[in-house]
């Protein structure tokens, strides 16, 4: 990514942000964002396919301990 950083607009960005839906939506100086998922998986470069981890679609994985992987998630764990 390369250019001017604003971060005055990156701080009301995501003071206004909040889900509606699946979506995130945000309004900084009069204009209305919504991001998608499937954006959010496109800017990362990740594949999009709406696969959501939970203990019903990881059935390789015996042992899932939601707080392990919550914690494992945590840059500070």
């Amino acid at each position: 990514m390369s250019g001017n950083i604003y971060p005055d607009l990156v701080k009301v960005f995501y003071t206004n942000l909040h889900m509606v839906g699946d979506n995130l939506c945000s309004h900084v100086k009069g204009i209305n964002m919504e991001i998608t998922p499937k954006v959010c998986f496109v800017v990362a470069g990740l594949k999009y396919s709406r696969l959501r981890i939970n203990k019903g679609n990881i059935g390789v994985v015996e042992e899932f301990n939601k707080m392990q992987y919550y914690r494992n998630c945590l840059k500070n764990s």
